[in-house]
């Protein structure tokens, strides 16, 4: 389950960008995962700005020891690109070190150590709402992956097992295109991972098609792959 938590953050959740030369600990990326979002931890101000540009992501951390370029011109750099949401890192010990960071344009302030409730809330007021990716619509059927909520016309289905909300939320963001068995495997269940059987894709898709009813339908189409078709 963990694992499953992890790839479907970083595959279809909002991304948070953490640059702090400690460790990881207490759990916050899983934490963070469960929320739907996926934390990219990097030591340096270098791989901070690169791993910037590959994820987008919602917000950015940088502790004001991050080593490679000084923080102030890490997040100076980072405003050249747009108008990212950056929050400097506190220690209370060293509580005059986020001035600079808070020059350069970091708009936040959270504690070390961080907690997901922290991080939870700050991403919440970022001026990208969570919202754009965690909310998915095709017809009536909406689908949220930071509440875990699937409704139809209004009203909610029972909660779907990971695989079905995973696999429903594909082909939302394809229909009405045409999902491959390959791209349905990698997108369930990884590039690196074992690869199940067409057997068990179908499986998966029986028992979605079940849970819609009349509001869509989950189409084989010989030889290509899966599509949802609504309405």
């Amino acid at each position: 389950m963990r694992t499953y938590l992890h790839r479907w953050a970083e595959a279809a959740g909002a991304h948070l960008l953490v640059v702090d030369p400690g460790s990881e600990s207490g759990g916050l990326t899983d934490a963070m995962a469960a929320r739907g979002v996926h934390v990219t931890w990097t030591r340096s101000t270098v791989d901070g700005l690169i791993e910037f540009g590959r994820v987008d992501p919602q917000a950015v951390v940088v502790a004001p020891d991050t080593p490679g370029l000084p923080a102030e011109d890490f997040v100076a750099a980072l405003m050249r690109h747009g108008n990212p949401y950056v929050v400097a890192a506190l220690e209370h010990a060293r509580a005059g070190d986020i001035a600079p960071v808070l020059l350069a344009g970091a708009s936040a302030v959270v504690t070390r150590p961080y907690s997901a409730i922290q991080l939870w809330e700050l991403l919440n007021r970022s001026p990208r709402a969570l919202d754009d990716h965690a909310k998915v619509t095709a017809g009536v059927i909406e689908l949220d992956a930071s509440a875990y909520t699937v409704t139809i016309a209004g009203g909610r289905i029972a909660d779907l097992p990971l695989k079905e909300f995973e696999l429903l939320r594909t082909l939302m963001l394809r229909a009405p295109g045409v999902m491959t068995d390959d791209e349905l495997r990698t997108a369930l269940w990884g590039s690196n991972a074992s690869r199940p059987s067409g057997n068990t894709i179908a499986m998966h898709v029986t028992r979605l098609r079940n849970r819609l009813g009349d509001a869509a339908d989950v189409r084989r189409i010989r030889g290509r792959g899966y599509s949802l078709t609504v309405g």
